[in-house]
């Protein structure tokens, strides 16, 4: 199997967020404003829902940095450590998203998923939960929470226990594998009751290290970026 490059290290408007404390991967220091694959980022005062919130929103703001193209970029090689998962491999039925905004967007996995004939599903909200249906572009969509696309409500549902995979959004990961989502707590509700594989998907700049968590959290089983595959189980 081919071996990626590493990709390159990405120029960020640090400066504009200085609440967000930069370390390395290892022991070295780093200088200037590139912000290198694992490079994770710390909150001032992980022990605070209101921390958690302002990590929310300056992880928002970095992840919003990034040009279309750089994220088109990076996902691309994210892709290619996709094959070193073996729940990817194996899964056939596979949980994705429509992006919204600045989010990673994964249609280059449900591509690539689609391509072995695995039936790719997409969340939409029932009240406080999420449902799963059949969805592929040209189908019709509806807007929910925040204007984000969902499919609509004609589509044909999955049973959550039947998906094998779950390609998740966030906004951070940290360190031990915890998801730091929107606040909404869709997922964690899903991940409850589910025994699917939970892989997130971003970029680099959305590793962090761990946060107090809270009772609901729930933890993800893998992560992937454009630095590659990390798995927490």
């Amino acid at each position: 199997r081919r071996t990626p490059s590493p990709p390159s290290a990405l120029t960020l408007p640090w400066h504009r967020y200085p609440e967000i404390r930069l370390f390395p991967a290892d022991s070295h220091d780093i200088a200037g404003d590139k912000v290198p694959p694992g490079m994770s980022v710390r909150p001032a005062q992980a022990d605070s829902v209101a921390a958690k919130r302002a990590l929310r929103a300056h992880l928002r703001a970095a992840r919003d940095a990034l040009t279309p193209d750089e994220r088109g970029t990076l996902a691309e090689q994210a892709r290619s450590y996709l094959n070193q998962c073996g729940a990817w491999r194996s899964a056939r039925v596979i949980a994705s998203y429509l992006p919204h905004q600045s989010e990673f967007d994964p249609c280059l996995l449900t591509e690539e998923a689609r391509e072995r004939n695995v039936k790719v599903v997409y969340p939409r909200v029932e009240g406080k939960n999420l449902s799963f249906r059949e969805w592929q572009a040209g189908d019709a969509t509806e807007i929910t929470i925040g204007n984000v696309l969902q499919p609509a409500e004609a589509a044909p549902a999955v049973a959550t226990a039947d998906i094998d995979l779950f390609i998740t959004p966030l906004l951070g990961c940290g360190a031990s594998g915890i998801r730091l989502g929107y606040g909404g707590g869709f997922y964690d509700r899903v991940f409850a009751d589910t025994s699917g594989f939970r892989l997130g998907v971003g970029f680099a700049i959305q590793r962090v290290t761990d946060w107090q968590t809270e009772p609901h959290d729930q933890a993800l089983d893998g992560f992937l970026s454009e630095a590659g595959l990390t798995l927490f189980t």
